[in-house]
């Protein structure tokens, strides 16, 4: 592939790929959301509200009109983790980081209603999914904006998209969902999409070897200077993610210490909210009937790696409160407001969005309170954590 880019790939370099750093520490990722959004600040507000969709805090919050089980803290002492070697950076990780710098290059133009689509447009969808008569969980989503490119987990369904769609109107895609399809119980079974295409851009992306492309890049002078560069960059991230991960085998590790039943009820009263927030609003804005409704929710409730996942943040969450409790943590304003400052970066947010956000409105200073205390009672956990990373000598 690198070829048709003309520039050798520049594997030779010296990797730094295996010397985890504090620049990309551990605090300032928060575990993932279960519906990602395009990137991209659009102002303090909503960067606020992306980040505390992404709090698992927020979990607890919403649960307290439930009783929460009680547990015992665990024992801090002793707690080590080794953290694995990552897979090496390959050569599509690197052509695939290439590809968004170049599109956030990009010039575009808006179709006009009526217009056909061409894959890399970028487009903004409903998209709602049935097999076997009923609604995928998880299919629905509502004013999705995204790169009309292929899809792994959904083969053939961009580019049925492209070939049928036009700005404005609607179609149905019938597919068969591959063996590996996320919901197992759904590999291999013919499947239809119905789709609206709300808007659309004709994206136009610049030589690569564009003198002008490669100064606004600012990564090199030539596009082997600028390859070089974002190499540095993907293991850069690498090595952050690495903190990610040696935080959730510390909490996987103080869960195992701290072992506790989770009410069914509190668990599907967290799997219903999540559900809410990612397809029930949508699904009511856009007049679906109750029993489908319904239908999307129990989708939710029954799946098995779901309902882990929740199970799991849920007693890390619990876990975490004991240990505040125990070990007598405060939390002042000025950590609360230097532990919000340090999420809100990732998001291109500054120290005075930070500020402003914690007065924003009381339900949102109330979000990020709890956030705070989660973040504060990591923090403390991992600073009495042993870290080792396997080919490095780094410890945390």
């Amino acid at each position: 592939m690198s070829e048709r880019l003309g520039w050798t790939m520049p594997w030779s370099m010296p990797s730094r790929r295996f010397s985890p750093h504090w620049r990309g520490r551990w605090q300032a990722y928060l575990p993932g959301a279960f519906v990602s959004r395009k990137q991209g600040t659009q102002g303090p507000g909503h960067g606020v509200e992306r980040l505390l969709k992404m709090s698992p805090v927020v979990s607890l919050g919403s649960a307290r009109a439930l009783e929460l089980p009680t547990v015992q803290a665990p024992s801090l002492e002793g707690v080590s983790v080794r953290v694995p070697t990552p897979d090496d950076l390959t050569e599509e990780d690197l052509l695939r980081a290439f590809h968004e710098k170049r599109r956030a290059l990009a010039t575009s133009r808006e179709r006009q209603p009526g217009e056909s689509l061409e894959l890399g447009d970028e487009v903004r969808l409903n998209i709602v999914g049935y097999c076997d008569g009923k609604l995928i969980p998880f299919s629905a989503r509502f004013g999705m904006t995204t790169e009309l490119a292929p899809i792994e987990a959904l083969p053939g369904f961009s580019e049925a998209v492209a070939e049928g769609a036009k700005v404005g109107e609607s179609l149905q895609i019938a597919l068969e969902l591959p063996e590996t399809y996320p919901v197992e119980a759904l590999q291999g079974k013919p499947a239809r999409f119905l789709v609206d295409v709300l808007a659309a851009h004709e994206v136009t992306l610049p030589s690569e070897s564009a003198p002008e492309f490669l100064e606004k890049l600012g990564l090199g002078s030539t596009l082997g200077e600028m390859m070089t560069h974002l190499r540095d960059e993907l293991e850069d991230a690498a090595a952050a993610q690495l903190w990610v991960q040696a935080r959730d085998m510390v909490l996987d590790e103080l869960v195992r210490r701290a072992p506790v039943e989770l009410p069914r009820a509190l668990v599907d009263e967290e799997l219903r909210r999540r559900w809410v927030q990612a397809e029930g609003q949508g699904m009511l804005e856009h007049q679906f009937d109750v029993d489908e409704q319904r239908e999307a929710l129990q989708g939710w409730l029954t799946d098995p790696t779901t309902r882990a996942d929740v199970e799991r943040r849920l007693h890390i969450g619990i876990v975490l409160k004991a240990i505040t409790e125990e070990q007598k943590l405060q939390l002042t304003p000025e950590k609360l407001e230097q532990l919000v400052r340090d999420q809100l970066e990732p998001f291109g947010l500054t120290a005075a969005d930070a500020h402003a956000a914690l007065r924003e409105s009381p339900e949102t200073t109330k979000q990020l309170a709890e956030m705070g205390w989660y973040l504060l009672a990591v923090e403390h956990v991992m600073n009495k954590a042993k870290v080792t990373f396997e080919g490095s000598e780094q410890e945390g």
